[in-house]
């Protein structure tokens, strides 16, 4: 049953039935799916947005990422949002992994992409978002501030270390 409908999502609420016989009651948010980007502006330089996160109330360092519009192809919202977030076009995006970010109470599946032989473009950032800023780091830099607990974003955390590769032994 649906018991809330916006303009990205619903919330319903589920009775479902266990497998060794118990109802229970889940709340799950539907979600139309998503795409993120971690663009590479050199072979081992990443670009970084920090972006207001009302729900953790909290400026956080993160990579581009939206939701799809309808009828939209992860592909295209991934080569979309990067355009959108920090105003470059991917001459090569390379699909890296599907994650379910909160499969606990979200229907949410996103799609992590790597974006390389990017060209310069401009941003055009959606009236609803808050970026305070764009920032060019080492690959290296980044995976030692996840590390240390300073990104903290699931999508962006994963995106780096899918990219880290050898420097994740040193």
């Amino acid at each position: 049953m649906i018991i809330y409908s916006g303009k990205k999502i619903n919330v319903r609420k589920d009775d479902v039935v266990l497998e060794d016989g118990r109802t229970v009651t889940r709340e799950v948010i539907e979600h139309p799916g998503s795409a993120a980007i971690i663009p590479f502006i050199t072979e081992d330089e990443i670009i970084l947005i920090q972006q207001y996160r009302h729900a953790v109330k909290e400026t956080i360092y993160e990579i581009p990422a939206g939701t799809l519009d309808k009828g939209e192809t992860f592909s295209t919202c991934a080569k979309r949002e990067l355009e959108e977030e920090i105003g470059y076009s991917a001459g090569t995006l390379e699909p890296l992994i599907i994650i379910y970010p909160s499969p606990g109470i979200l229907s949410e599946t996103m799609h992590l992409f790597k974006a390389t032989n990017l060209v310069k473009t401009q941003t055009s950032h959606q009236a609803d978002e808050s970026i305070k800023g764009i920032m060019q780091i080492k690959l290296r830099e980044a995976l030692h501030m996840v590390k240390r607990g300073v990104i903290k974003d699931a999508k962006t955390v994963c995106s780096i270390l899918m990219c880290s590769g050898d420097i994740l032994h040193t």
